[in-house]
């Protein structure tokens, strides 16, 4: 068995309530390495996708866009649970990532509970309908960005800043696009939100490659986190070399991989997790 030289180290997961979604996966990897996991998240109701009440999320059972948000609007409870019934060490914290100051606070929080974090995983995302040319507004952009890029780049600013306070040799960042953030039609700015982090590694992965970081970023395909309806599955698996939909544990076993010893000469890649359907 690979030993990932994991054990014992502190990862931050952010976006790790959806007991079905790669957050929740990657946390559970972790912890399975002997990893201490901090996990962030926030609950939502329902209101990315329209037409969906409250009531209906909640009665859904069947994958689907009310399973999805049912899901979404959880505590991380049920992973920490779960994290602990297989005896590893997890902890979280509800915070909206869209407020900076909340991002030194979610560090704060990390460290006091397990001590400095050495991996920070930059799972949490937000989407929404419609996102689409000639129904985009202002509000639309602002939140999409907001967590999905600027989010994501505090995070890593404030990552990197204890990395060199606490005068550390060894790090490891890896962030989460999609699989068609280059040409994501139908999802414009999230797809180019995503885009954006995808440039952003390269940039970054060039600046704080010396102080032993590196920074890497998984963009998956077709994966069920819970949204996927039967309709959907038969629509994308022929389009898959693989014929299959991802799973949560394809996307977290990758990110456990770029966190791995074994991975300590790869940063600055973008790697396309999606069984061959974006080649």
């Amino acid at each position: 068995m690979i030993d990932t030289g994991l054990k014992g180290k502190v990862a931050l997961v952010t976006g790790g309530n959806n007991p079905m979604g790669i957050g929740a996966a990657t946390a559970k990897a972790f912890a399975r390495e002997g990893a201490k996991v901090f996990v962030n998240y926030l609950r939502r109701p329902p209101g990315m996708i329209s037409g969906i009440t409250v009531d209906e999320a909640k009665k859904a059972t069947e994958p689907g866009y009310p399973l999805y948000h049912a899901m979404h609007m959880k505590s991380a409870d049920e992973v920490l649970q779960a994290i602990r019934k297989e005896g590893g060490n997890a902890a979280a914290w509800e915070a909206n990532l869209t407020c900076a100051e909340n991002i030194p606070l979610l560090f704060d929080r990390a460290e006091s509970e397990f001590g400095p974090v050495e991996v920070l995983v930059n799972n949490a995302a937000y989407s929404s309908d419609p996102d689409t040319t000639g129904a985009l507004t202002a509000e639309i952009i602002d939140k999409t960005y907001a967590v999905n890029t600027r989010a994501t780049l505090l995070l890593i600013d404030e990552f990197v800043r204890r990395h060199k306070k606490n005068k550390r040799k060894w790090g490891r960042i890896i962030n989460l696009s999609t699989g068609p953030a280059q040409y994501f039609n139908g999802q414009i700015t999230y797809g180019t939100s995503k885009a954006a982090i995808e440039a952003a590694t390269r940039a970054i992965a060039c600046e704080i490659g010396p102080l032993g970081i590196t920074v890497n970023t998984v963009a998956p395909g077709a994966t069920q986190t819970g949204y996927i309806d039967k309709e959907g599955e038969k629509k994308w698996r022929p389009t898959c070399p693989m014929r299959r939909i991802g799973q949560p544990e394809d996307i977290a076993n990758t990110i456990l991989f770029l966190a791995s010893d074994q991975a300590g000469w790869i940063t600055g890649q973008v790697i396309r997790v999606t069984g061959g359907a974006d080649m």
